[in-house]
């Protein structure tokens, strides 16, 4: 199965990615710590909904605590006349300020079996002697109806108890449990919510009833028989002195809350449905939802804002480049911010116009590349006992080697070859090399040995390169058929090679002289030599030709041309430089090529 033909998956355009891997998790990231926050919010309002309750629940069980304690502490003047017989006006006089506190109702004094009711004045003289050992702690009885009074009332209790751990007697101060706790169910929070007073076991001492409609019928039985949540706040009272205890739900149906009274066993217990007790909360929590979305809509929006317009300058980035590279260079885009964004468009509009001069520079040198290659020989030169062929490979588009294969006009069987190799690469030697040429060219049209036609074309380029400092090297060979010599003048060149595959010898042709273009004034050298109608292969070339390097840096080398020389004496010019260059591109293999390279064969039979 071919994977290129399966379709692609995920985002294609910048503006599906600016959506996918931006907007998608910053609304992900704000809406994880939006719940966050709401949850460490609500937790907070909780807990002040918690102390507030508590602390509305600590009021109203520190006022029954202190219309309970008032009674008490009168009751332990008892205490500190123990093991002694009390004062009659004494107990009379605590006994009346007991019967004077609000909410009073009765104080009740038995003694040895008899029960002496209030303790009015003209009793006490009866009263008998109260002399007794210890005094046991208070007892708070449960609320009951008193037929005797009719009201519902509780009991304070104390009882008295001699050496022999006989009951002598007690006292009990019977107080109005709806005095006791007037002030609580007066109360607002105890009439718009579920209020109970009740004890440990349950057992529901009051209750408000507020919470039921017209038509429902009270709830009977203990406190925790009526449902969930009331089971589990009897049991967390019963283990702890306050607290709170929350229903199910979210926000839960009801939330109870509970304090434990001190001079009575007694516990305080409010239930408040979660709606109203949490109405904050959700109120908070509403705001903040709307709110939150809110705000990550306009954050959602202001980066896509943001996104879009990045999107669009980098969407007519590429439109600009598609023009750009289909030749339209006449686009130059506006910029309109001061960031990346603007310095990447500034850059292209830059660069487009680099590329447009580039481009223009780079016709320019095609131009000349083409112009340099119609200067070259286009075709080998053969005549009676000559032939004679060139080529030259540069580096770059142009270059400044040369070569040039020019027959006498009117002797055709003199024939003058120039090869040259102009110092550098590119226009600058390609347009000195077009100078040489032409200087060349109309040097030898006139008459004038070798050395002399040299001299003339030197000092005339000297005056062109005298402040460039450039020069040139050249070997300029004469191949004489009819009078069987070569003559040659080499200006600073590489020796030219020659071949006699009769006995298979190399020799050089040699000779002293100076590059081109340095020393007007310079008196060159003429050589000849004569090859008696022995067939010779004469080859020039430029020091590109054994100066080409492998991969390993190895050179390609004299030795190297003068093998593949003497193998293929046998083949035409054309056929021994394409044997030549052959080897050498099969030498280098990748390795590019760094100098220009100039062959030039010449077969004298």
């Amino acid at each position: 199965m071919n994977l290129k033909h399966l379709p692609k998956f995920g985002p294609t355009t910048l503006q599906q990615r600016a959506t996918l891997f931006i907007l998608l998790p910053t609304l992900l990231i704000l809406m994880v710590m939006g719940f966050i926050s709401l949850v460490l919010i609500r937790e907070t309002l909780l807990d002040q909904w918690e102390q507030t309750a508590i602390a509305k629940l600590q009021r109203a069980a520190h006022h029954i605590d202190m219309r309970l304690l008032s009674p008490k502490k009168l009751l332990t003047l008892f205490r500190e006349e123990k093991g002694i017989e009390i004062n009659y006006t004494i107990a009379r006089f605590i006994i009346d300020q007991l019967r004077e506190m609000e909410g009073v109702v009765q104080v009740n004094l038995e003694w040895e079996g008899k029960r002496m009711g209030g303790m009015s004045s003209n009793r006490s003289r009866a009263m008998p002697h109260m002399n007794y050992s210890r005094m046991e702690h208070l007892d708070v009885t449960p609320p009951i109806y008193n037929t005797e009074l009719e009201n519902e009332t509780i009991s304070l209790v104390t009882q008295f108890w001699n050496e022999n751990d006989e009951k002598l007697g007690q006292i009990e101060v019977i107080i109005s449990f709806y005095d006791l706790i007037d002030q609580i169910v007066k109360a607002p929070w105890w009439k718009s919510n579920k209020a109970f007073l009740v004890d440990l076991q349950g057992n529901v001492l009051t209750r408000t009833e507020l919470f039921r409609d017209p038509g429902e019928i009270p709830e009977e039985g203990k406190f925790g028989e009526n449902s969930l949540l009331e089971k589990e706040t009897l049991a967390a009272l019963r283990e702890n002195n306050s607290g709170t205890v929350f229903g199910q739900g979210m926000p839960p149906d009801e939330i109870s809350g509970y304090y434990h009274l001190k001079e009575a066993p007694w516990t305080m217990v409010i239930i408040a449905p979660g709606e109203q007790a949490l109405q904050p909360i959700m109120k908070f929590r509403n705001y903040y939802f709307l709110i939150s979305a809110a705000g990550i809509l306009l954050a959602l929006l202001l980066i896509r804002i943001i996104t879009s317009k990045t999107t669009r300058a980098i969407g007519r980035l590429s439109n600009a480049a598609n023009e750009l590279a289909l030749g339209n260079f006449n686009t130059e885009l506006r910029i309109t911010s001061r960031d990346e964004v603007g310095d990447l468009t500034r850059n292209f509009n830059t660069m487009s116009k680099q590329l447009q001069e580039r481009l223009r520079l780079q016709q320019a040198i095609d131009i000349a590349r083409e112009v340099q290659q119609n200067l070259l020989p286009q075709a080998s030169y053969r005549a009676e006992g000559i032939d004679t062929c060139g080529v030259t490979i540069y580096c770059d588009e142009t270059g400044g080697d040369y070569f040039d294969i020019l027959p006498h006009p009117l002797q055709p069987d003199k024939v003058n070859i120039i090869a040259g190799d102009v110092v550098g690469h590119g226009l600058g030697a390609a347009l000195l090399m077009a100078t040489i040429r032409a200087l060349i060219r109309c040097r030898i049209s006139q008459s004038g040995s070798p050395v002399s036609i040299i001299e003339d074309v030197n000092r005339l380029l000297c005056e062109d390169t005298s402040r460039s400092g450039n020069f040139i090297t050249l070997f300029y060979l004469i191949v004489d058929i009819e009078r069987n010599c070569l003559k040659w003048v080499r200006c600073g060149h590489e020796q030219a090679i020659v071949y006699a595959p009769g006995n298979r010898s190399f020799s050089e042709l040699k000779g002293k002289g100076l590059a081109l273009g340095v020393d007007p004034s310079w008196k060159y050298q003429e050589n000849s030599i004569n090859f008696h109608h022995e067939p010779q292969i004469v080859l020039i070339g430029s020091d590109g030709v054994w100066d080409t390097e492998n991969e390993n840096g190895e050179m390609f080398g004299r030795e190297r041309v003068k093998r593949v020389l003497a193998k293929n004496s046998h083949l035409r010019s054309e056929e021994i430089i394409k044997a030549i260059t052959d080897e050498i591109n099969s030498f280098r293999k990748t390795k590019p090529l760094t100098d220009d390279i100039t062959l030039v064969i010449t077969k004298i039979s």
